[in-house]
């Protein structure tokens, strides 16, 4: 360990002192500056109960005969009334808050007005938020 070295003030000794003897083990540790506070790490929980609670959310709403862009409208609806917001959307020019892909099509669908659920379908929805500045990403498969 480099005789400058600091740790992060909010990591606890316990927490120090393991990273300390792992490093002089020769053990591969993380780089300190991931290491969260107890409050970014509420943060990220709570943009991931906001990204499954978009999943639940559209779930009763996935039938026969609804748009894979009113997929879209809802998942940006829900997600921007929680003050989070829709990762994808504008995200390098695409224009969609979530990815809507109908059976063939693998992933990154664009969620269209005109393409409409059929009974059979397969169906992936990908949904990714960013809540105080925490990114968290599903993906769901409903048919």
């Amino acid at each position: 360990m480099k005789p400058d070295f600091k740790f992060p003030e909010h990591l606890s000794p316990e927490v120090k002192e393991k990273f300390a003897r792992y490093r002089k083990q020769g053990i591969k540790t993380p780089p300190l500056k991931n290491l969260r506070t107890p409050e970014q790490l509420e943060d990220i929980r709570a943009s991931a109960r906001i990204n499954t609670g978009i999943l639940d959310y559209i779930t009763p709403y996935i039938q026969e005969g609804i748009s894979t862009g009113e997929i879209d409208r809802l998942v940006h609806k829900y997600t921007t009334s929680r003050g989070a917001v829709p990762a994808p959307l504008n995200y390098e020019g695409f224009p969609n808050s979530c990815c809507v892909s109908i059976n063939e099509v693998v992933c990154h669908g664009i969620p269209s007005s005109t393409e409409i659920l059929k009974n059979g379908d397969i169906l992936n929805v990908d949904v990714s938020t960013i809540y105080n500045g925490y990114f968290q990403m599903l993906p769901v498969c409903l048919w």
